[in-house]
């Protein structure tokens, strides 16, 4: 391991990564060579296209606050000084922005936005779930300097970059630094290396990863609003494909339907696809990539599919089919099933867009008595019914649970959490004559959270008599038949108790919210919710600023500087309003007065 992963290790880690933030932080030391602490601080105004080279983003990386080591020429647009420039893959490149947007973050928010010890956690906790998912020799000792090994080595020895240019894309001080990395070269080597080889040029000029660059491309177009359209009709763009689509298993599962074609006719690309045979259905079934040499799905020509999946739920397939007899080698099939874990993120996303727009949802009702599920588990204990108010993300993999008990003493409740597994730190909020209000960190995931990965808006979560009930709202036509599977894979005994279409109820929403709410970063949100579920801004108090920030895992000053940005957002919405009104009084007074 010293030299870096090889390239299944490190696909089997990226694929790991429970969340999209996770899988930024692995693949930014990974394919962008930042340090632990570099990670913290680029931002999406460090993004930018290369004048020099059609479709390649640069990323710079600031230098950290005090540090003036920085080569007085490598200067931001905006005079910043930066440590070094380095170059993103397009498959990175779209997962930034996609990311940036759908976190609302402003030019100037860091991507990754905790500490560099963080970091360092969110990488060790990733392999060591990697580890337990895959045969691949892998365990908790990969750290961010292990991945910028990797970096490293990629670069050197497999695409034969040019130590000069690796050693100021990662920033090391020398070529020296580099040496481990590179392996002897032979007399044979040296000749190709030296006296060019004419083969070896002709492959340069056309390399396989390229061919995918164009679906990347379509990915991050801020002007597509279907991402699932817009991806088959960007590869086909490339000369190497004659046709690409994305299919999915409808309702009942018996059937395919094809989501989106480009390059074919839909219509008959449906008498083709219309039978659960195909690679498409192996790479669903199987989660993994699927290539054929050719077969009467895909005319006779080589062709490959990958899943399009995001957090354990499979949305469906993406397939391409090669424009000529060359079967699809391991580059493009590796490049295809990054593009297709993009796609899968990019459909969850678009599901979260479409529920905040719709006029109708699709409301489910899931049940459960798992054992797993610590709701079922206590209620069942003690005989009482718990409501939950609500959860707020500490990290990547650790949610905080505000809960209503009633039914139950404090204590009773605290027992129960001692005796438990991945529950702990029971805090008290409020205490009642039969009950209690309280908060307790879950840290084995929770079936109310596994919903919202996957989408949805979770409206009730109950449990009493040893069974949780959890309603949640998905957008309308949804098929939730896919991630019930995928809950069932986490909670076993997982139940759809009921499925059906309804119309949102027409509420009317303060201006106040529809002003404030796309103000507030994740973090900020994050500490207003804790403050306000842990009673902080209840008299008396249920909770003080350093119990909230402590249940959260943060530092107090950390957390009041959260919560006062977030403060901040709400008496702008109240007072911008308010002025706009007063200035808007005070034109119309001058128009009467002039009259």
């Amino acid at each position: 391991m010293a030299d870096g992963l090889d390239a299944d290790a490190y696909d089997a880690l990226v694929t790991a990564a429970e969340t999209y933030r996770a899988a930024l932080v692995v693949r930014l030391a990974g394919e962008a060579g930042l340090r632990a602490e570099e990670i913290t601080r680029v931002a999406p105004r460090d993004l930018r296209e290369a004048e020099s080279t059609a479709g390649a983003r640069i990323l710079s990386v600031p230098a950290a606050d005090g540090d003036e080591s920085g080569d007085a020429a490598s200067v931001a647009s905006d005079d910043e000084r930066v440590d070094r420039e380095t170059v993103v893959s397009a498959s990175l490149a779209a997962d930034l922005d996609r990311y940036a947007r759908s976190e609302g973050l402003g030019d100037d928010d860091p991507y990754v936005d905790v500490s560099p010890r963080r970091v360092q956690m969110i990488v060790s906790e990733t392999a060591a779930r990697a580890a337990g998912l895959t045969e691949t020799p892998l365990d908790e000792r990969v750290t961010p300097s292990l991945l910028r090994k990797t970096f490293a080595r990629r670069l050197l020895v497999d695409r034969d970059v040019g130590p000069r240019a690796v050693r100021d894309a990662g920033g090391w001080e020398s070529l020296a630094t580099l040496d481990p990395y590179l392996d002897p070269l032979d007399g044979e080597a040296l000749a190709a290396a030296i006296a060019g080889s004419e083969d070896s040029d002709e492959a340069a000029a056309e390399p396989t990863g390229t061919t995918v660059l164009p679906g990347f491309e379509a990915l991050a177009d801020p002007g597509s609003s279907d991402s699932v359209t817009a991806v088959p009709a960007g590869l086909i763009e490339a000369d190497r494909w004659a046709e690409a689509w994305v299919v999915r298993r409808a309702v009942g599962g018996d059937r395919i339907d094809v989501a989106a074609a480009a390059g074919v006719d839909r219509e008959a690309l449906a008498d083709r696809s219309g039978v659960a045979e195909g690679p498409w259905s192996d790479a669903m079934a199987d989660g993994a990539p699927t290539a054929t040499d050719g077969g009467q799905g895909t005319g006779g020509r080589p062709a490959v599919a990958v899943p399009a999946a995001h957090e354990g739920v499979v949305h469906g397939a993406l397939c391409v089919v090669a424009a000529d007899g060359d079967p699809t080698d391991e580059t493009e099939r590796r490049a295809l099933a990054a593009l297709g874990r993009c796609l899968g993120r990019a459909i969850t996303a678009d599901r979260w867009r479409d529920l905040l727009h719709s006029d109708a949802v699709t409301e489910v009702e899931f049940h459960t008595t798992d054992e797993g599920a610590f709701l079922a588990r206590a209620s069942d204990r003690l005989d009482c019914r718990i409501e939950l108010a609500s959860t707020v993300d500490v990290d990547d993999d650790v949610s905080r649970a505000y809960l209503s008990v009633d039914g139950a003493r404090p204590q009773e409740v605290a027992t129960v959490v001692e005796a438990a597994t991945g529950v702990s730190d029971f805090r008290v909020i409020e205490t009642r004559e039969d009950g209690c209000s309280a908060s307790l960190r879950l840290a084995d995931g929770s079936l109310v959270r596994a919903l919202v990965d996957h989408g949805a808006t979770v409206r009730e979560a109950t449990a009493a008599d040893g069974r949780v009930r959890v309603v949640a709202d998905f957008p309308e036509g949804t098929n939730v038949r896919p991630i019930a599977d995928g809950l069932r894979d986490r909670f076993a005994d997982v139940r759809l108790a009921s499925k059906e279409s309804v119309a949102r109820s027409p509420r009317e929403e303060s201006s106040l919210r529809d002003g404030v709410t796309d103000r507030f970063t994740d973090r900020q949100w994050a500490a207003l919710s804790a403050a306000y579920h842990g009673g902080y801004f209840d008299w008396p108090r249920g909770s003080t600023a350093e119990e909230v920030a402590d249940a959260m895992g943060v530092s107090s000053p950390t957390f009041h500087n959260h919560l006062r940005k977030a403060q901040r957002a709400l008496l702008d919405g109240v007072f911008e309003d308010v002025g706009e009104r007063s200035v808007r009084d005070r034109e119309e007074r001058a128009v009467r007065t002039d009259e």
